[in-house]
């Protein structure tokens, strides 16, 4: 694959650093294993990286082979539609996964690109899928890993006013942010404008008044891609659709 035909691949004992923060944690370093156990997981998970912004991770109709765990950076899912405009699925994020779309039906039905120069762990799933009928809290995590990124798709269904869904889109990323490491009320956002216009479904033109209205309304004081929120209650009741 496009990202990384060159893998800078590195020992199963380094792998320890920045694991911290990975939604994968439990995963890769579950407690109550045996060492012989813990050495099959580790020889399983293949770290690669850092690799430059504009990086392929999978294209749409790619072999199923894997998920990713994010270890630094953003990385962007989306795809392209019949009218051939970009529809962005999702920002990966530090201690993120990504690659569930192709559980089924085994290929990828979306491409995956680096945002920023990022470096993350490709973990076979064949491997982890049998490994997780032996240990039971291997299988949880998969399922609460599927599950949540199904749920985010869900935060920003249609029927939601365009306000709401940035709202929504603005407390999901302070949320995620937070967990990663960056400060609560101080967003630095990797992804463009035009990538969140794509996201959130509407115009950059649309987006850029979004930004605008919750500015004057004292909500968020934005400079390109640092957004302050100056008062996440309101931002936060706007985003559960309460007035």
């Amino acid at each position: 694959m496009d990202a990384y035909a060159n893998m800078n691949a590195r020992k199963p004992g380094l792998m320890r650093q920045g694991c911290g923060f990975c939604s994968l944690g439990e995963l890769c370093w579950p407690e109550g294993l045996e060492r012989s156990d813990l050495d099959r997981l580790q020889t399983m998970v293949r770290p690669v990286g850092p690799l430059a912004a504009g990086s392929v991770l999978f294209r749409t109709g790619d072999p199923f082979t894997a998920i990713y765990a994010v270890r630094s950076g953003c990385i962007k899912s989306y795809s392209i539609d019949a009218g051939g405009h970009e529809i962005v699925h999702g920002f990966h994020l530090r201690g993120e996964v990504l690659g569930f779309d192709a559980v089924y039906p085994d290929r990828h039905r979306c491409n995956a690109q680096l945002l920023e120069p990022s470096s993350f762990c490709v973990i076979p799933y064949q491997d982890i899928a049998h490994l997780s009928t032996e240990f039971q809290s291997l299988h949880d995590q998969i399922l609460r890993l599927m599950g949540r990124e199904f749920s985010r798709q869900l935060m920003l269904a249609e029927g939601a006013s365009a306000t709401q869904r940035i709202a929504r889109f603005l407390m999901d990323m302070r949320t995620r942010l937070r967990m990663a490491g960056e400060v609560e009320y101080e967003l630095t956002l990797p992804m463009s404008r035009e990538d969140i216009a794509n996201y959130l479904g509407v115009t950059p033109e649309t987006l850029s008044r979004l930004f605008a209205k919750l500015e004057k309304s004292g909500l968020i004081d934005a400079d390109r891609r640092h957004v302050f929120l100056a008062d996440p209650i309101r931002l936060d009741l706007i985003a559960q659709g309460v007035n």
